[in-house]
């Protein structure tokens, strides 16, 4: 988040993407790495995570780039909030949304 910050998503990612030029990628997609306001049914909540729209922007670049081959999405638990439907929904939905958006679906 220290580079998210200091250099904006679409930099970070744009370098990453630079020096993975041409190569297969597989993206390990941690919801944890969302902040709890979006993404709260995970086993590690950690306050200071990305936005909704930054997970989705690194999701659609990965889409865009052409060199994604394979993705898994790790941390969502809904078991962990049984008593919050809909905590456990919006952090489901929004996985099931990254997936779509690295599959070239765009939230804009």
């Amino acid at each position: 988040m220290t580079h998210v910050d200091k250099f904006g998503v679409g930099n970070v990612v744009a370098f990453a993407l630079e020096y993975l030029k041409g190569r297969p990628l597989h993206c390990s997609y941690d919801i944890d790495a969302v902040d709890p306001t979006e993404a709260p049914a995970t086993g590690t909540v950690v306050r200071g995570g990305l936005t909704f729209r930054e997970a989705h922007f690194i999701a659609e670049e990965l889409g865009a780039c052409g060199q994604l081959g394979s993705m898994d999405l790790v941390e969502v638990n809904p078991m962990l909030l049984r008593g919050n439907s809909d905590a456990s929904r919006q952090t489901a939905e929004l996985g099931a949304a990254l997936i779509a958006s690295c599959m070239g679906s765009s939230i804009i």
